[in-house]
């Protein structure tokens, strides 16, 4: 009598550990993916609120085209508050006073955000408004600003009242 083979059924502990393997290195690179959807969902938020910070600001300046030269902002000032509803400002009070309530939307819609803002005036004035804040995207972009801090992101626009 010869020995005959043996069936097996089922998988061995080497062919389930394989498959293990295999389903642990699917998942890695699901989670990859969507922490980059993430990043990217993240990046999206902070360039739309720096687009609407900005219009904001031109908003602000539109309303009083006076007080225009009187609106900057160094990288790391933050601007006083006048208080120009109970008692009459200067222009440079009133861009002060709006400088104030634009900063602290800007803090509160991106935490640790500053800004460059310079205005000259030569018969109309060019504003150029500069955004940073913390959050530095898995690759470069084309619209990045040359002068952005490393692990930052930042954005620049300019416009003429």
């Amino acid at each position: 009598m010869t020995p005959r083979a043996v069936q097996r059924n089922g998988f061995s502990m080497l062919e389930a550990m394989a498959g293990l393997m295999v389903l642990n290195l699917m998942c890695l690179g699901l989670m990859a993916w969507q922490l980059q959807a993430m990043q990217a969902q993240r990046d999206a938020l902070g360039m739309q609120q720096a687009v609407a910070m900005a219009q904001d600001l031109w908003q602000r300046m539109q309303v009083h085209p006076g007080a225009a030269p009187y609106y900057q902002l160094g990288l790391d000032s933050v601007p006083i508050a006048a208080d120009c509803q109970s008692s009459p400002c200067s222009a440079l009070q009133w861009a002060q006073s709006d400088l104030a309530e634009w900063w602290s939307e800007l803090r509160r819609r991106l935490p640790q955000a500053r800004a460059v803002l310079t205005t000259a005036t030569h018969g109309h004035a060019d504003v150029r408004l500069l955004l940073v804040w913390p959050g530095a995207s898995s690759a470069p972009s084309a619209a990045t600003v040359e002068a952005c801090p490393v692990a930052h992101r930042c954005w620049q626009t300019a416009w003429r009242l």
